[in-house]
């Protein structure tokens, strides 16, 4: 009936846009999104940022990922197929998870993942029915579609079964403690036949665990342990300890691995075989010096000071959205760019940062231009500008290595 009186109103041209905005936000969200939609939806996203009331993450929660899904691979030949893929070692020995990326064959980043072998595990004794090897590969909920695709194109004659879970059969959720004690690059066994792992790309990420969404006696008794959190928890918690995540924070085919520390996150095994995309992998590694990386930046008034320490405010930031891949310049006369601020929330956020300019960090035997006095921009509504500055983690500067004699490679 609401559909049929739009349509009756509708007496000139001008009114048809209100209209179609009015079903549009009466309109339910779709379960998927195809790629051509997807790339018109985020040509037209402007801005990255969300208010900056969103409260401050609890020192102990759980987060569901909605913006997560999950890709089934299942048979004998599933772990060879993936060690060919993976930037990470696929270990048949152990039933622990890992993080990794799926690369392009010059070397870019198509999708940050976490895989989880499920051999072992109730969620596999329930589906599969067997003894052979399975794998849950986590990637971002936009581009599940695409990478089952590109698996897909990959996977010939290999013998195992493939598919994209439906919504809600199994729910990923990050759950972190105060205090918990982390492991550098550890990999978490399943424990009572649950699915979960260590996130390790940095201190306090805490464990991914993946529960079904309805009739769980072990989910609930996990998550009635700490308090529930809202997804922006989450985020704010990976933004101040400089970890990217999902293809709005790594762009699709644009990014290089080490840019976004997929090499100090535990993501990348450069002693296995070979694997798509590998060859400037292990080049860049072995002979190259990475210049920009993800650092976590935090926004302030311009005429204000400048921070000392990275801190997530709740109170009203002046400017407070800025459009994502918005340049971080020198605040000086010549304005020369430095960096571009790749996503926020509030006054966190995080950005691809030229290293030797915007920290003290030295990479290159050209030394760091970089002096404490340095101030830095983005370009906020209105025109208005906002003060940027980039903060290096104790556990990202214990795992840069010192300049020495290299070849340049961007």
């Amino acid at each position: 009936m609401k559909l049929r009186n739009l349509h009756q109103q509708a007496s000139s041209p001008k009114r048809v846009d209100s209209i179609v905005n009015a079903m549009s936000i009466r309109a339910p969200r779709a379960a998927h999104i195809c790629a051509r939609c997807l790339g018109r939806r985020h040509s037209r996203r402007s801005y990255a940022t969300t208010s900056a009331s969103t409260p401050a993450p609890p020192a102990s929660g759980a987060a569901k990922l909605t913006t997560r899904r999950l890709i089934s691979l299942h048979g004998e030949e599933a772990p060879k197929f993936l060690q060919g893929l993976v930037t990470n070692n696929v270990r048949t020995e152990t039933q622990a998870g890992f993080y990794a990326a799926f690369l392009t064959a010059p070397g870019k980043v198509l999708n940050d993942v976490f895989v989880y072998p499920t051999l072992g595990s109730h969620w596999h004794k329930e589906t599969n029915h067997d003894e052979q090897q399975g794998f849950l590969v986590e990637v971002d909920a936009d581009q599940a579609e695409l990478l089952l695709k590109h698996i897909k194109k990959h996977k010939l004659r290999a013998k195992f079964k493939l598919r994209l879970l439906e919504q809600g059969e199994l729910d990923v959720w990050s759950v972190w403690k105060e205090d918990e004690r982390w492991r550098a690059h550890g990999r978490a066994p399943q424990e009572d036949g649950v699915l979960g792992l260590t996130d390790c790309r940095a201190p306090g990420m805490g464990q991914r665990l993946l529960f079904p969404s309805t009739n769980n006696v072990v989910a609930s008794t996990t998550l009635s342990e700490v308090d529930e959190a809202p997804l922006s928890a989450y985020t704010i918690r990976r933004y101040l300890r400089g970890v990217p995540e999902g293809q709005k924070e790594i762009p699709r085919e644009e990014s290089l691995p080490m840019n976004y520390n997929f090499d100090i996150m535990g993501g990348i095994d450069f002693k296995k075989g070979c694997y798509l995309g590998q060859e400037l992998t292990i080049r860049t590694h072995h002979t190259g010096v990475v210049r920009r990386r993800i650092l976590p930046v935090m926004l302030y008034p311009q005429n204000a000071t400048p921070p000392e320490s990275l801190e997530y405010e709740t109170g009203p930031l002046t400017g407070e959205m800025v459009e994502e891949g918005t340049e971080i310049r020198r605040d000086d006369k010549r304005k020369r760019p430095t960096g571009k601020l790749t996503a926020s929330v509030g006054n966190v956020g995080l950005g691809m940062c030229r290293l030797e300019q915007m920290s003290d960090l030295t990479v290159s035997s050209e030394g760091s231009s970089f002096s404490p006095d340095d101030r830095f921009i983005v370009q906020g509504q209105d025109s208005q500008e906002l003060g940027v500055k980039a903060f290096v983690p104790d556990w990202v500067r214990g795992s840069i290595r010192g300049p020495r004699a290299q070849k340049r490679v961007e």
